[in-house]
């Protein structure tokens, strides 16, 4: 028998927070529990409280600030996604807090054209990941993504057919490797035809592309990571400091 896997605390305390404001049991303007408040009532750690506060605030239902708490922005799920990115840990909690469907996944071999641009021996071989990252609590789709994987476990090779278990072995490489940085270019594009019909808008609908090269601490690539985002449903934010 297949194994499940159980959700993780963090998002089941999301959800609830979630069905509590769509209950309009916090209405507009109200503030949330404070990660202490909810840390005391749940028998949870901070870290647990804090993410699970930030699943709700991906949600597009309330605003963060330090200092200010969580305020309810409204009580029903926005069409806009808002992806809030200030570190690494923080891009990959965004990956766990939604959900990605494989459509397709193969073995490949680096072209000839694509080791100039990947800066990485022709040949190498990679796993190539495509399909619909979802939001999590109501399954509307965010972007299309195409994730060419270079460092994953050997033993994904002798199924690789079996796309549950390319996803797990993909979730559980990223919590292994140790990732030094990562590098994001974003360009504005169109749609593709084929996919605005999986991304429910119209045809030469406008999008942002994002490209994200992930490098581990010893300056290897460990995947690259093209994501397609309808303009009309996406806005990213981020915070520069001043060094």
């Amino acid at each position: 028998m297949a194994k499940t896997r159980k959700q993780a605390k963090y998002k089941e305390l999301g959800e609830q927070i979630i069905e509590a404001i769509l209950q309009q049991q916090y209405l507009v303007g109200d503030l949330l529990p404070t990660e202490k408040e909810l840390c005391q009532t749940h028998s949870i750690s901070r870290y647990t409280a804090r993410e699970a506060l930030r699943y709700v605030q991906i949600a597009g239902l309330v605003d963060r600030k330090q200092g200010s708490g969580s305020r309810v922005l409204r009580n029903s799920i926005p069409n806009k996604i808002n992806q809030f990115i200030h570190s690494v840990q923080d891009l990959l909690n965004f990956g766990e807090q939604t959900r990605f469907e494989i459509e397709s996944c193969e073995l490949k071999n680096i072209s000839a054209e694509q080791a100039e641009t990947y800066a990485i021996a022709a040949e190498t071989p990679f796993i190539k990941l495509a399909g619909i990252r979802l939001e999590s609590h109501d399954k509307k789709p965010i972007c299309y993504s195409v994730i060419n994987q270079f460092k994953f476990e050997q033993s994904i090779l002798s199924d690789i057919s079996n796309k549950k278990k390319v996803l797990y072995g993909f979730v559980d490489s990223m919590k292994k490797v140790p990732i030094g940085r990562v590098e994001q270019s974003f360009s504005a594009t169109i749609i593709p035809n084929e996919l605005c019909d999986k991304l429910g808008v119209p045809m030469h609908s406008a999008a942002m592309l994002i490209v994200r090269r992930y490098i581990g601490k010893d300056n290897t690539l460990l995947l690259i990571a093209e994501s397609l985002y309808p303009a009309s449903r996406y806005s990213y934010s981020n915070v520069l400091e001043h060094s």
